[in-house]
């Protein structure tokens, strides 16, 4: 799930170079307990050349001496990047304590959203526990309406944070803020503020805190890791063995991103556990959780300042990139056309240089690629609401109805080291090459066909008493208490799926972003990349009038369309970034 590895090819070749390709595998095991190998990207060729070597000269693995020891940590040649194996470098201490700080986060989001179709949606003293009583469509709104905030403040809290405050205290000020949030959802939610009606104006403005604080925060503490890995260069190492290898910044940053999203849903599955709070206790105590453990994100935030990289914030690079696409659309749409050079033949002087642009075009390859996420996020995004009113129309067998979005943390868990340690290595062996573009085309065919099974059991659902196409709605519902006949488990398999489109997408959509992306914009790509679920979360606003019995079913059937239509553009429009990759490698 990396980003390509650098072209650093010298001219030596070995005969069976050409039917070579990079591979997305595991680096393999080593018996040096300090080194991490068991992510991340390699090239076969570089391990098939460096097998080969050894082959032709016939020599036995050498044993540590004390020129090798000297040459630990120096900077590796082209001969040496070229030919031994690439593996995972140290990560330093700060860098998990950035992501401490970012699991804690994203454990206050889940937390504070799993009760939150509930608690919109439904009015008190039902099966289904509520507080406010809104409909279906009108939480959905909410609920969508928060999405769509916390993917779209991204963009603005990426230019204060390269321009302005730096992402250390763009991120801070964001935790902050949504510490507030979590803290007046909790309050609005005790049995007193309900009664006295605060619930509904609390809960708009906690959404509100939330949006803007989680938005600022993500997109910042997800390059903010990595800036926490600061070696840029191919450095020798020496195994016990006494096999050299050279560290690498790209498998690095790939298993870094890899543990810290293990980590996520790690601590997804916790959160998603909120529901039973709600469910046996209150409202309150579910939101009194995530509450107390924002303002203990803030701790590992504010530990770590004095021993934080901190890249100080550049000068804003935003009216530059306006402008420069301006002329460039002027010039017949061709980046070229800004260029210094072809400006001042038109008698108008430019305060880029042409690396300027070129980093402009790289950036744009790699938007264009994320466009089609939209559609993406718009499908996984129903976990987040309607799947939660889906289970609530099921037999539960006394599990919360916002709790069975857990299993989709517990196949995560599963399934991730799995593919990771098992699928991709398989898939070197049998010389299959899997770069991003295919690894992301997978994961839009997988949910496609969750949500083709999600529009099959809506029809089950529909197809079954005591209520059929009006669940909970008919006299047989007792007031709301007994659902259609039909078990909740079957919504395991859509879990499932999002599992796996998680892995192969959402993961790789984050590295493909901060990979691809020119160092002076690599927040705002990676702000970009997280709008995408933002006007995914628009689009759902679009599917309201679907979002109420006996319409569901058509708005499935349309989603699984406009995704397995987003699945077939990806790959023919884009699957020649793979082959060009390879290619230059």
């Amino acid at each position: 799930m990396s980003g390509p590895m650098p072209d650093v090819h010298g001219s030596a070749e070995t005969p069976a170079e050409s039917a070579l390709q990079l591979r997305l595998v595991m680096a393999p095991h080593t018996d040096d307990p300090g080194a991490v190998t068991n992510v991340g990207l390699i090239s076969s060729s570089e391990t098939e050349k460096r097998s080969l070597s050894h082959e032709q000269n016939d020599q036995p693995p050498l044993n540590v001496n004390s020129s090798q020891i000297g040459d630990d940590g120096r900077v590796a040649t082209e001969d040496e990047v070229r030919d031994l194996l690439h593996v995972v470098d140290h990560v330093p201490l700060r860098l998990w304590v950035a992501c401490l700080a970012g699991i804690l986060e994203r454990f206050v989001w889940y937390g504070a959203t799993s009760p939150l179709q509930n608690y919109l949606q439904n009015a008190p003293g039902g099966e289904v526990p509520g507080a406010l009583g809104l409909n279906q469509a009108a939480a959905s709104n909410i609920v969508n309406a928060l999405m769509l905030g916390s993917y779209i403040t991204p963009v603005p809290a990426a230019v204060i944070a390269d321009s302005w405050l730096g992402r250390y205290k763009t991120m801070l000020y964001a935790a902050i803020i949504e510490s507030i949030g979590a803290t007046i959802l909790f309050a609005t939610s005790l049995p007193v503020a309900i009664h006295d009606g605060a619930a509904l104006a609390g809960v708009i403005t906690a959404c509100v805190l939330l949006a803007v604080g989680s938005g600022g925060f993500k997109t910042t503490v997800v390059p903010f890791i990595a800036d926490q890995y600061d070696q840029t260069e191919f450095r020798i190492r020496t195994r016990k063995t006494g096999e050299k290898v050279v560290t690498s910044r790209e498998l690095t940053i790939t298993y870094i991103y890899n543990v810290f999203y293990w980590a996520v849903n790690v601590v997804g599955f916790f959160a998603d556990s909120t529901p039973l709070l709600e469910r046996y206790v209150g409202f309150w105590l579910a939101y009194l959780v995530p509450c107390c453990c924002m303002w203990l994100a803030l701790i590992p935030i504010f530990l770590g300042r004095n021993h934080f990289v901190r890249p100080a914030p550049t000068s804003n690079v935003l009216p530059d990139v306006v402008t420069a696409l301006r002329l460039g659309i002027v010039g017949g749409f061709r980046m070229d056309a800004a260029k210094p050079s072809a400006q001042l033949q038109r008698g108008r002087q430019v305060p880029w240089t042409d690396s300027f642009i070129e980093d402009i075009k790289r950036s744009l390859l790699t938007c264009r690629v994320l466009l089609l996420f939209p559609i993406h996020w718009l499908c996984y995004n129903q976990t987040f609401n309607n799947l939660i009113s889906q289970a609530g129309q099921m037999v539960t067998y006394g599990i919360p109805n916002d709790m069975i979005k857990i299993a989709g943390a517990i196949f995560g868990i599963i399934v991730a080291p799995i593919i990771q340690n098992g699928l991709y290595p398989f898939l070197t062996r049998k010389q299959v090459s899997f770069r991003p573009i295919a690894r992301m085309t997978v994961g839009f065919a997988v949910l496609t066909l969750a949500m083709v099974y999600t529009t099959v059991v809506q029809k089950l659902i529909y197809g079954t008493g005591p209520c059929y196409d009006a669940p909970l709605a008919c006299p047989g519902a007792h007031d709301r208490t007994v659902p259609n006949q039909i078990s909740v488990f079957l919504q395991l398999p859509i879990y499932f799926g999002g599992a796996l489109a998680e892995v192969f997408c959402l993961t790789t959509g984050t590295e493909y972003a901060y990979n691809n992306a020119p160092e002076r914009t690599k927040t705002l790509i990676q702000a970009i990349w997280l709008a995408m679920s933002g006007i995914g979360s628009c689009l759902a606003l679009a599917f309201t009038p679907l979002t109420q019995d006996p319409q569901l079913v058509t708005m499935y059937a349309i989603l699984a369309g406009l995704l397995g239509g987003a699945t077939i553009l990806l790959w023919v429009l884009f699957r020649h970034v793979d082959k060009v990759k390879e290619e230059s490698e």
